[in-house]
């Protein structure tokens, strides 16, 4: 699947992630998606087959596709009222923006592109909340079957 850490550490991120702007409902609904499909992948394990299959998504546009070719995937991210695009960049921006607060915090440059200082500004207003949702998320059965990483932002807080 799509690196997060190799694209936050190449600095080489996509347009349509660095243009992506975060709100706490898509978080929320993204939240919502990953526990759907969880359900999804309980009643019907043979999808942990199209889960895996996204392991190999080089963009985040092409992860998006892999998410769309597969029916009870795509109805779950749609249950949630997210369309698969801001499913994937939310997701991304999320565990993108939460390094980026680790990396500011440490003494790192803050970021300048608009979307990114909006996320980022929107992580520390929500932070408590995003870190429950996205410690919760990494006991996903169905993220952990995709091969997703979530970084752990500060574990000691």
């Amino acid at each position: 699947m799509l690196s997060v850490i190799a694209l936050a550490v190449g600095m080489q991120l996509p347009a349509s992630l660095v243009d992506y702007r975060l709100t706490m409902p898509n978080i929320r609904k993204m939240a919502a998606a990953y526990g759907r499909i969880d359900a999804a992948l309980v009643a019907k394990p043979a999808l942990a087959t199209s889960l895996t299959k996204a392991k190999g998504a080089t963009s985040p546009e092409e992860l998006m596709a892999r998410f769309d070719n597969d029916p009870i995937i795509r109805k779950a991210i749609a249950w949630a009222g997210l369309s698969t695009r801001d499913f994937v960049l939310t997701h991304l921006a999320t565990v993108t923006t939460g390094m980026t607060a680790t990396a500011v915090q440490g003494g790192a440059k803050p970021p300048t592109a608009p979307a990114a200082v909006a996320n980022l500004k929107l992580y520390k207003q929500n932070r408590a909340e995003i870190d429950r949702l996205m410690s919760e998320l990494k006991k996903s059965p169905s993220l952990l079957a995709i091969g997703t990483e979530s970084v752990d932002d500060d574990d000691d807080e």
